[in-house]
């Protein structure tokens, strides 16, 4: 399947400039100071193939990323899965060597999450899938981080190509010390393209990469990185980016001599010609140095693969263009990747095939609605985890919409299913707040309900117990209108600020996860329960099927 002419990737210090190349440069250049030496412009010709937030989807999806049905897939309705991946990518390469262009097969994070693939085989299951199709690089996302950095660690040992992680300070972290290089140089067809990888600055709140590890600014890390790779004489730099489509344009517009950025994170789709789309592919920002840059992202879950061409001169960007591709039922499975994944596959649905349910309407977890608006999956979760909470005297339960992973379809339920939907493993905490700090946290939830990028926007809530509206165009800590306690007899109360409110949550945020940092620090009398919450929520599916939640305007969005 590896169709490349490669030399093995080296993976280079960002701070290694030896005084061997420093003498050699010095002479060459009092030579052609003499000779008046000149040389030929050195072009290099792209196809930059990538991915980003696959989130363990090596089968097919639906078009709301979840798993595709037998019916569905009969019908046309299903995308993405590694084997189409497979098809496209052994498309390009053999094109690509036709025409001379190199290939280059990149990944922007979040590899790890969101299947029972994950569950069942944490990274090695996406390693297994990766060194086939021949990555050449990868930069860490934050859900690399959700088991620690001994999982990530054993990930970074089964893969065959280097992993970036630029502003990542792992020194004092023994699993991944020698494992994230802050930059690595491909030689490919004769030329050398350096490649360098970000990660959002937020990880530690929105994942668990425990307290060794640090995350540096940014803009700080690559300028250092790309330094040395230009002095070491790579002209064409290319960054891969798990920080979202936004901060990747502001990357391009502030940190000189980089090419090319392609992005992950906020599961941005990018198309030309749709108005649905977030901006152009590529998107094209105008660096420090007054030359472009191509932004470039596509979208999540395998569902396209991303497909730039461009062409650079003596490492300027001078031409570009592409699409992603949509990996629909048109691009045929590679029955090498289905015989691959076909074991593991079929291990993975032992386990999750139980019946634990069924509904009698489409429950909806996605992003677009689940993160900014309540949902009828969300409303689910919140009331089964106040019933289980009532006998401690909870009041108020909550759910942050970054942990509502996928959606379900009407009809059966499986575990496998809705392990799909929580897949983190999170367990209960339950906790008191003053109604000062309780109206703080919620203030918190919709602190970004405006960006449309949905980067940050996991903090969402979703609740059961109160009712509560909010205004996006105000500005942050200023878009609630109203906040009112839901008793269990269904009347209604206004907050009091100097009352302590009896809540449920889940651990991760209790602690801080989602920048809820008021929560780690203002929680009264606070106890991590050990119970996990997918389990109590299979329990309420069990008992209260057929489910058939609706939308009842506990959550209202205020023009």
């Amino acid at each position: 399947m590896n169709h490349r002419t490669t030399v093995a990737p080296t993976i280079r210090s960002a701070h290694k400039t030896t005084s061997r190349t420093l003498c050699l440069a010095v002479l060459i250049s009092i030579a052609c100071g003499v000779l008046a030496c000149s040389s030929e412009p050195e072009t290099v010709d792209l196809v930059v193939l990538h991915t980003n937030d696959i989130h363990a989807r090596f089968l097919e999806i639906n078009g709301r990323g979840g798993r595709c049905r037998p019916d569905q897939a009969q019908a046309g309705e299903c995308y993405g899965g590694a084997a189409r991946r497979a098809t496209a990518v052994e498309s390009e390469r053999l094109a690509a060597s036709s025409t001379g262009q190199t290939v280059l097969l990149l990944d922007a994070g979040d590899q790890f999450q969101g299947t029972l693939f994950y569950g069942k085989y944490r990274g090695l299951a996406a390693a297994t899938v990766m060194n086939t199709l021949s990555y050449d690089a990868m930069v860490v996302g934050n859900h690399e981080f959700d088991d620690g950095p001994q999982t990530l660690g054993q990930f970074a040992e089964a893969i065959d190509f280097p992993l970036l992680g630029t502003n990542v300070d792992a020194s004092n972290e023994p699993a991944l010390a020698d494992q994230l290089a802050s930059s690595t140089i491909l030689e490919r067809d004769g030329k050398r393209i350096g490649v360098v990888g970000f990660i959002t600055e937020e990880t530690p709140q929105l994942s668990s990469p425990g307290p060794t590890l640090v995350f540096n600014t940014i803009e700080d890390a690559l300028r250092i990185a790309v330094d040395a790779l230009e002095q070491d004489g790579v002209d064409t730099i290319i960054a891969l980016s798990h920080s979202g489509y936004q901060r990747d344009r502001a990357v391009a517009r502030t940190v000189a001599g980089i090419d090319i950025i392609v992005g992950g994170h906020t599961n941005t789709l990018l198309l030309n010609d749709d108005e649905t789309a977030a901006g152009p592919y590529p998107t094209i920002e105008t660096g420090p140095t007054g030359d472009p840059v191509a932004v470039v992202t596509s979208y999540a879950w395998g569902k396209y693969l991303g497909r730039l061409e461009a062409t650079l001169v003596d490492g300027k960007l001078t031409e570009w263009s592409g699409e992603p591709i949509l990996l629909d039922s048109s691009v045929a499975e590679s029955p090498a990747m289905v015989d691959l994944i076909a074991p593991m596959a079929a291990e993975v649905e032992e386990f999750s095939a139980e019946v634990i349910g069924e509904s009698s309407v489409d429950l909806d977890g996605r992003e677009q609605t689940c993160r900014f608006n309540e949902c009828n999956l969300g409303t689910m979760i919140a009331n089964a985890l106040l019933e289980h909470g009532r006998p401690q005297g909870v009041e108020i339960a909550l759910q942050n919409g970054g942990g509502i992973r996928s959606s379900l379809s009407q009809g059966t339920i499986t575990i496998g299913q809705f392990l799909e939907v929580m897949p983190f493993g999170n367990t209960a905490s339950t906790f008191k707040l003053k109604g000062s700090d309780l109206i703080e946290t919620l203030e918190h939830g919709v602190s970004r309900a405006d960006d449309p990028d949905n980067d940050g926007t996991g903090r969402f809530l979703q609740v059961a117990g109160l009712r509560y509206a909010y205004t996006p165009n105000q500005a942050p800590g200023q878009r609630l209108e109203e906040i009112k306690l839901v008793n269990a007899d269904g009347s209604e109360e206004e907050i009091d600020v100097d009352r302590e409110y009896s809540i449920l949550f889940n651990a991760f945020n209790r602690n801080g996860g989602d920048g809820f940092a008021i929560l780690a620090e203002r929680a009264i009398d606070a106890y991590d329960q050990g119970q996990v919450i997918s389990d109590v929520m299979i329990d309420y599916i069990k008992r209260n099927s057929p489910l058939a939640p609706t939308v009842d305007g506990r959550i209202r969005v205020l023009p």
